[in-house]
């Protein structure tokens, strides 16, 4: 990477946060050597390198960026080549900026829109893209991206934007040694466009700074899933390390969501053949092999017959959950599943359920977080943040 993406900027006052950018890079999964980038709202400058400048964009007009083969960036616009630089950034001016970026051609990669600013490389021979956003553009981003459209109650929003702002502070180092914050990706969290719903704009703004913290006052890791079928999980039983605001609990209000059942079948012989390959099955065992077929967790367990870690079972598999019983049918096994995701921390539809239910946002946050408090983001120092 050619230089380093501004990784975390903060405008203090008295040692306060008052302001936060970070840098997400956006259409990671993708391979991409050529896209348009369009100022959609305010104008932008488009600065190559040194930050020389190249050209000015108001709304509606448009660049055109191509990897050449000497791995840079070529930058057209009207068709006139602008110039090659080996990094492009467009700067947003004003009050409000927005973009459009589109892979180009723009077949099964949609265009995707974004608040701010945008930082472009080249790394390994590919188009990078890097958005520099407000915290709070950003978390109303990830709240569309996760969940718009599944509630019409602004309690369940600002449940949302507080557990996705806290994930963010508290993952901001998660790609520090590629030379940004995160990443667009759901295993840092999905945000596959900016927010256009007034509704997550509303609970964004209500709950803006509030983050999720410890008995040390540390911002915790607040992870989420789409249902936990009944239970949620403890936190070492997908990653290793015991946190004790991500305890498993009873969860009854996950059981009426969408995701709470789900099934799966496969041929008997398909079943054992995988669980030999990929973990050493003993399947030439009857007591082994009658142990997988009739596998039930009555209350979640952490592995499968010959102690093999049902995250890996989930995994191989591609299951909902770890959440599961095996039922055999005739030459076929059925896979009664609960819940959907890792079933660490909160339940979306759960706490969808509890808000419909009439219960708040704080009881809500303790239910699935226990022992956690909510703190404002301005009672922090960048110490506090960065250590």
């Amino acid at each position: 990477m050619k230089f380093i993406h501004t990784l975390l900027f903060t405008l203090f006052t008295c040692g306060s946060i008052m302001a936060t950018d970070m840098s997400v890079r956006i259409f990671s999964t993708m391979q991409m050597n050529r896209a348009s980038f369009t100022a959609m709202l305010g104008q932008y400058k488009v600065l190559g390198g040194e930050q020389n400048k190249i050209t000015d964009l108001s709304i509606g007009e448009s660049v055109v960026l191509e990897l050449t083969k000497e791995h840079t960036i070529q930058v057209k616009k009207d068709g006139n080549i602008l110039g090659i630089y080996n990094t492009i950034s467009f700067e947003g001016i004003g009050v409000k900026a927005l973009f459009m970026l589109s892979p180009m051609p723009n077949t099964e990669r949609k265009e995707r829109y974004y608040d701010d600013h945008l930082d472009v490389d080249v790394v390994d021979n590919n188009l990078c893209f890097f958005n520099i956003v407000d915290l709070e553009n950003y978390v109303a981003g990830v709240v569309q991206s996760e969940v718009r459209g599944i509630s019409d109650k602004i309690d369940f929003y600002k449940i949302q934007a507080i557990i996705s702002r806290t994930y963010a502070i508290t993952h901001l180092r998660k790609h520090s040694d590629e030379g940004y914050n995160l990443c667009d990706n759901v295993h840092c969290q999905a945000y596959s466009s900016r927010n256009n719903s007034p509704i997550i704009l509303t609970a964004t703004v209500q709950t803006m700074g509030q983050v999720l913290v410890d008995t040390s006052n540390d911002p915790i890791s607040a992870a989420f899933h789409s249902n936990s079928g009944g239970q949620t999980v403890n936190s070492e039983d997908v990653w290793v390390t015991a946190v004790p605001y991500l305890r498993s609990i009873s969860d009854t209000f996950s059981l009426s969501g969408n995701n709470a059942k789900w099934e799966k079948k496969m041929l008997i012989s398909e079943f054992f053949s995988v669980l030999e390959k990929k973990f050493n099955y003993p399947v030439n065992d009857k007591i082994m092999r009658d142990s997988a077929l009739t596998f039930s967790q009555p209350n979640r367990k952490v592995f499968f017959p010959a102690h093999i870690p049902l995250k890996n079972i989930r995994t191989v598999f591609n299951l909902r959950s770890t959440f599961f019983d095996v039922e055999r049918v005739g030459d076929m096994v059925v896979l009664h599943g609960r819940g959907y995701g890792h079933g660490v921390g909160l339940s979306q539809e759960g706490a969808m359920q509890l808000v419909e239910l009439g219960y708040n946002v704080g009881d809500v946050l303790r239910f699935y977080y226990s022992g956690t408090s909510l703190k404002d983001l301005s009672e922090s120092t960048t110490e506090d943040l960065e250590e």
